[in-house]
């Protein structure tokens, strides 16, 4: 796309390819330009005074600096080596010496890089320059002034150290000749060479023929005055006659035609002067050569610049009038075409956009406009809407423009997927910056209708997929308003409907989600008023979603259901409210407990099956201790007269081993008890010592020592009092069979409790052993490394921690063995 107004140069082409066209045009430039520095450079030497060193025009300059006003800077070199060997070809063997050859070459390049940069850099480049007082100035000074001054102390300096010419006189000579050959030739070749011509138009013609008849008058007058010889008895009018004669001609040029033909009539009066002065013709013969060229060139000079900056400024009026009912013409073609979109159906969108295509075409002059939009599975960019001037062929889509200085299309984005494309201008003039920002409004409004008419297609596709999939939910779906009122309900809720008894069949559109709640839980539910509440609390942003599960007996069954409130995902709020039948799920639910429980419940007797030993030590020890107290009681009982003091501490021996039997069996009954699960307050640490006095006598018989280091301010937890020893007497297990290896060293096992935040404990059970294997699973069911091992009793413990609300997890120790966390919810105590 051509995002500037800038224009390259208009040389004709063959019929190549862009690709081979693109590659050939720099190398054609060169040539051009190498050709054109030589007959520049004979021009140059034909028109030089005899006994002076410098021309009296040196068009080889003008023409370099042309060559890199109207190129991209990266091709600069090319084109000023391709002028080198034109320089060599001219120059060698004249009368310049040869190691002047090179330098003066060296001079010419840096003066036409000086004054391309100086005038690009504030004035920008091609014919535009030449479009403004204020561009026209900055090249007068850069390209007209600083360039050749600058580059004419160095050449001066250089002619005469090799050829001996007084330095004044030739940097006075060169300086002039270089700023005049830059105010008349330059102009000229960039505004002829950089520009497309096309006469087609009246107006165009009008303007052809009137330039035509300037210039012969210009021609006829100018050959009169410059080429006539003049006699002696003439001189008092030498220098009123040529410009009382040529500067109507040139100020007509100036106010008519414009810059170029401003530069053009400066030149042919250049070309008229130049010829006569060096034939010893016109009024400038009479004098010595050298006041004769200073003469000429003054002169000259002093007619360019006024009149340059005469014809940009009448240019600049112009283009800014022509700007402005251009501007003023399109707005009302925008107003209209704006209007004709307004309140307009969405049937009438496509027609009415191609119609205005063929409008916009004619009124902008382009070749096409086309509209393309993705299309398929593949997202692809076809048209969709297009006009084009016959017999233009279909348009492809648009790719960015080249530098090769021609035409291109001009592709705006309009929606996130459509393209509208301008054709390039008919007159084959690349668009410039004002036209791309008007047709850019032009594209918001196609971009605009289009996305008006993909919103309305996109709402009724959404409305007709809501409406499906409303419609194939199972689930009886309310959706509710910001307002709390029913805006679409689903064939989910006829049964509902069918069955209410409550008269609360007419529920639809506009009903309050009371009325919901009410058919869904059952008018004489308790909970229709908190369900109520958890509605408005998400439609008024409060909660991000509500649940809400309760039972309702039916006459067969209990049956479970689930009330689910999001929000309505829109500008203007509601929520959507599911009703969802999870008699099913409850069931499975329940039964996946009761699994649990049971199979909790034979761990706990395999458990207790594996520590018979232990337990029967435990039994045996009290069991021993009263019969023994009971023998000896008999004994003293027997004697003449018993000691009453000793058979008292006898049975109170007695009692205390009973106690002890008792508080075994006690515990044992709690750990193969099966009931329902309880929720209690316990403390942690006395549940834990009565696990390890039960696992005391088979860490005696294992050779281990069990060590407890309670925090004794450990608030107490809410939880079943035989599925936490559960959880503890795992991991106890756990650890003293991790340590059964002979070969392990320190084998006790550290039970830790502490406080691990403000509302919660955390308990560590420590070994010694071989450690976690890294990567094992090892709290997944049916995950062992033992060899009699079912892998279900870490899984247990875990279900039972998470369903405590807490969380289970292991770590290796850095000494060795490894050690088992979890943490429950403190109760914490109420404020009264």
């Amino acid at each position: 796309m051509r995002a500037t107004g800038s224009v390259g140069p208009a040389w004709g082409w063959p019929r190549l390819g862009p690709r081979a066209r693109t590659a050939a045009r720099p190398a054609a430039i060169a040539v051009a330009v190498a050709v054109a520095y030589y007959v520049g450079s004979r021009v140059g030497f034909a028109l030089t005074v005899p006994l002076m060193s410098p021309s009296m025009l040196w068009p080889p300059n003008a023409i370099l600096a042309a060559t890199l006003l109207l190129t991209p800077p990266r091709q600069w070199a090319l084109y000023l080596l391709a002028a080198f060997p034109a320089h060599l070809a001219a120059q060698l063997g004249t009368v310049w010496p040869t190691p002047l050859v090179p330098v003066l070459f060296v001079t010419n390049c840096s003066e036409a890089l000086m004054a391309a940069i100086l005038v690009r850099r504030f004035a920008g480049h091609g014919p535009a320059v030449f479009h403004s007082l204020r561009t026209v100035g900055i090249f007068i000074v850069g390209a007209g002034v600083l360039a050749p001054l600058v580059s004419s102390y160095v050449a001066a300096a250089v002619v005469t150290l090799l050829r001996g010419d007084p330095y004044w006189l030739v940097w006075r000579t060169r300086f002039f000749a270089n700023s005049l050959t830059a105010l008349t030739l330059l102009p000229a070749l960039v505004m002829v060479v950089g520009r497309r011509w096309s006469w087609p138009g009246r107006e165009n013609q009008r303007k052809a023929l009137e330039a035509a008849v300037l210039w012969l008058g210009l021609g006829v007058v100018g050959w009169s005055v410059f080429e006539e010889p003049i006699e002696p008895s003439h001189l008092d009018v030498l220098l009123t006659v040529p410009l009382a004669f040529i500067v109507p001609f040139l100020v007509w040029a100036a106010v008519r035609l414009g810059p170029t033909g401003t530069s053009l009539s400066l030149l042919t009066v250049e070309v008229l002067a130049v010829w006569g002065g060096v034939a010893g013709r016109g009024p400038f013969a009479i004098l010595p050569p050298v006041e004769n060229v200073l003469s000429l060139q003054v002169v000259l000079i002093v007619l360019a610049v006024p009149l340059m900056c005469l014809a940009a400024l009448i240019e600049e009026r112009q283009r800014t009038r022509q700007a402005l009912e251009e501007r003023l013409r399109f707005e009302e073609v925008l107003s209209r075409l704006s209007r004709a979109f307004v309140h307009l159906p969405r049937e009438d969108v496509d027609r009415t956009i191609d119609a205005w295509l063929r409008r916009l075409g004619e009124h902008l002059g382009v070749r096409h406009i086309t509209i393309f939009q993705l299309c398929g599975a593949a997202k692809s960019f076809v048209p969709t809407h297009s006009w084009a001037v016959p017999p233009e062929p279909a348009p492809g889509l648009p790719l960015p423009a080249t530098d090769d200085g021609g035409s291109h299309d001009l592709p705006l984005l309009i929606t996130d997927s459509g393209v509208l494309s301008f054709g390039a201008n008919a007159d084959g003039v690349p668009w410039s910056a004002a036209q791309i920002a008007q047709v850019r409004l032009v594209a918001e409004v196609f971009g605009n209708a289009l996305a008006r008419k993909q919103a309305e297609d996109a709402l009724r596709l959404s409305e007709a997929m809501n409406a499906a999939i409303l419609s194939s939910l199972t689930s009886s779906v309310a959706v509710l308003d910001q307002r709390g009122r029913v805006v679409a309900l689903n064939e989910g809720w006829s049964p509902l409907l069918a069955g209410d008894a409550a008269g609360a069949g007419g529920l639809g559109p506009g009903a309050s989600c009371g009325d919901v709640c009410r058919l869904a839980l059952g008018s004489d539910s308790p909970h229709v008023e908190a369900a109520v509440t958890g509605i408005q609390s998400v439609i008024d942003g409060i909660e991000p979603i509500f649940l809400f599960e309760w039972a309702r007996d039916s006459a067969s069954l209990e049956r479970w259901f689930e009330m689910a409130v999001v929000p309505l995902n829109r500008a203007e709020g509601g929520a959507v409210v599911s009703l969802t039948d999870v008699t099913r799920r409850k069931q499975m639910e329940i039964e996946a407990q009761r699994m649990r429980q049971e199979l909790a419940h034979f761990t706990r007797v395999s458990a207790m099956g594996e520590l018979a030993a232990s337990l029967a030590h435990e039994l045996n020890q009290p069991l021993a201790g009263i019969l023994a107290n009971a023998q000896a009681a008999q004994r003293f009982l027997a004697a003449g007269r018993p000691d009453l003091d000793e058979i008292r501490a006898i049975l109170a021996d007695i009692v205390s081993d009973d106690r002890r039997a008792g508080e075994v069996i006690r515990r044992l009954r709690e750990m193969l008890r099966k009931t329902a699960p309880s929720r209690v307050p316990l403390d942690l640490n006395a549940l834990i010592g009565d696990v390890v006095k039960m696992l005391s006598s088979d860490a005696l018989i294992r050779g281990l020592s069990v060590v407890l280091d309670f925090d004794p301010k450990l608030p107490p937890v809410t939880g079943d009092r035989v599925e936490l020893q559960q959880v503890v007497l795992n991991l106890l297990v756990n650890a003293m069979d991790a340590m059964a290896g002979p070969a392990v060293p320190g084998r006790i096992v550290v039970v830790h409790t502490a406080c691990s935040g403000p509302d919660s404990v955390q308990v560590s059970v420590q070994d010694a052993g071989t450690g976690v294997v890294a990567g094992g699973n090892i709290f997944e069911p049916f995950y062992t490394t033992k060899a009699d091992g079912l892998g279900m009793g870490l899984p247990i413990a875990r279900s039972i921690i998470e369903a405590h609300g807490g969380r289970i997890w292991v770590e290796n120790n850095s000494t060795g063995g490894a050690t088992f966390h979890f943490t429950l919810v403190a109760t914490l105590p109420s404020v009264p």
